[in-house]
């Protein structure tokens, strides 16, 4: 697994936590996981919506670009594509570089 391979599941995170314990008395080295939990798919649909899967596309295309021209090309309001940005950094799936530009690491 590559390390921008990102894990989303549905459940409790409580067994992400059993994992690392596991990992941890087994004595084993442990691997790093990118892993985004929801509790619910309920969760995960109104968090994920389509427009921000195709923003996340639309990112992993074009690479880092700034909020405006990704707001242009996808034909969306600046303000809008900006609140979507915002709300998927907060969990990691999107990042700023040192220019302010935006990006899917």
């Amino acid at each position: 697994m590559s390390d921008n391979t990102l894990i989303i599941s549905i459940g409790d995170m409580d067994d992400d936590f059993a994992d690392v314990i596991n990992v941890w008395e087994s004595g084993a080295a442990a691997v790093p996981l990118n892993r985004l939990t929801f509790e619910s798919m309920t969760g995960f649909l109104s968090f994920l919506t389509p427009k921000r899967w195709e923003l996340v596309t639309v990112l992993r295309k074009h690479g880092h670009i700034s909020i405006k021209k990704l707001s242009e090309i996808l034909k969306r309001d600046y303000k809008n594509t900006h609140t979507d940005v915002k709300a998927m950094q907060e969990i990691s799936l999107i990042e700023k570089d040192d220019s302010d530009l935006v990006y899917v690491p």
